[in-house]
């Protein structure tokens, strides 16, 4: 396995992630301050290049000092050395874990990817203690504790087996894994909607979302699902979703893990999605003048029908997206209360803290009920 080494991040820091941020290139624009440190790091590194692909220049620095704005987030380094080698030790991180799960990664590209991307999961609090932030995203790629490479069936309900099987998520992704659960039947198969997930040290679980994904659908096992809706007076919740979580937080319970924590918001995500919808629109425009002015080519009408379909997927959507990440999760969690006495809600969001904060009771031996 290739790594990146600590001072190839810096140059690819230095002389390309602040300009992709700052020109809010996929990601909405961060200001960086540094101290003393800092800049005494940067000439050493513009003195001795790493890599003709990557290479920094004083021109770098100066864009860094000069080119901060007062309409964005702003994150202060007080020690940069620590603050370099978390990343670095995270790029490293992760593509180990994507090599574990057999997806072959680019080490330099995944470092600019990465870069780039990682500030999409701060929540509020981690702006101002950007070190406590980097440090739990690296236990969170370094913990296994949870996962499973291979399906494996974790419960059989009325002649329906139960699978689950983790995976690694995109760079993007508020977390980097899911948990995905499958109902099957024979010819029947429903993939739930996964689970975004993370684990550190202190055996605590962050839920950051549940979503839905292009995965198998049978409308036998769906309508089934439904009778998870019997007695409750307000269902604002897909059954599909409910079901997911409860089977997720039964394999937490099999794991003696009782604390879990839902982040209210991550700061970056509105204005990201903003973003994606603004490029969405100027992509899927592009490719229509693109096939009137080829209309026999096939390549290009393959490439409609994928901007086509993403266009539709995060055009002015960031509401909506914003409101299944937050509103939605947190009615999420107050509704498996309703299904099982275990789960214990300490605190009102937002109100008692930016995060809700869960504990598991472990009285019951499984919280997870047949929906048939």
């Amino acid at each position: 396995m290739n790594t990146i080494t600590f001072n190839e991040l810096v140059e690819i820091f230095l002389s390309t992630s602040i300009h992709e941020i700052n020109e809010e290139k996929e990601t909405p624009n961060i200001n960086f301050y540094f101290k003393k440190d800092g800049f005494e790091l940067f000439k050493k590194i513009i003195t001795n290049p790493i890599s003709s692909l990557h290479c920094a220049y004083q021109e770098d620095i100066n864009f860094l000092k000069n080119n901060c704005h007062n309409d964005c987030l702003s994150i202060e380094i007080n020690d940069s050395f620590i603050f370099f080698k978390y990343l670095t030790d995270i790029v490293n991180e992760t593509i180990k874990l994507f090599n574990e799960y057999d997806d072959n990664v680019d080490t330099r590209e995944t470092t600019v990817y990465l870069l780039r991307r990682i500030w999409l999961r701060m929540g509020i609090s981690d702006i101002s203690n950007i070190n406590y932030f980097l440090e739990n995203q690296l236990q969170f790629i370094r913990n296994r504790i949870f996962d499973c490479h291979k399906l494996e069936i974790v419960n059989n309900i009325d002649g329906y087996s139960i699978y689950m099987k983790t995976k690694t998520n995109e760079l993007w992704d508020e977390t980097t894994r899911s948990m995905v659960f499958s109902i099957e039947k024979g010819e029947r198969i429903y993939e739930l909607p996964q689970v975004l997930y993370d684990i550190n040290n202190d055996r605590v679980c962050y839920i950051y979302g549940v979503q839905n994904h292009q995965g198998e659908k049978n409308k036998h096992i769906e309508r089934k699902l439904y009778q998870l809706n019997k007695g409750i007076d307000n269902p604002n919740v897909h059954p599909s979703k409910v079901y997911a979580m409860l089977l997720f937080i039964n394999e937490l319970k099999k794991k003696g893990i009782s604390n879990i924590i839902v982040p209210s918001m991550q700061v970056l995500s509105y204005r990201y999605h903003e973003l994606l919808s603004n490029e969405s629109k100027k992509n899927y425009e592009e490719i229509i003048r693109q096939c009137d002015d080829n209309p026999n080519d096939i390549y290009l009408k393959n490439r409609f029908k994928y901007l086509y379909n993403w266009y539709t997927h995060v055009y002015q959507k960031q509401d909506k997206i914003s409101y299944l990440k937050t509103e939605e999760l947190i009615n999420l969690m107050y509704r498996i209360t309703e299904h099982d006495s275990d789960i214990e809600i300490l605190n009102e969001v937002n109100i008692q803290g930016d995060s809700m904060i869960i504990k598991l009771n472990n009285k019951q031996k499984s919280m997870v009920k047949q929906y048939n």
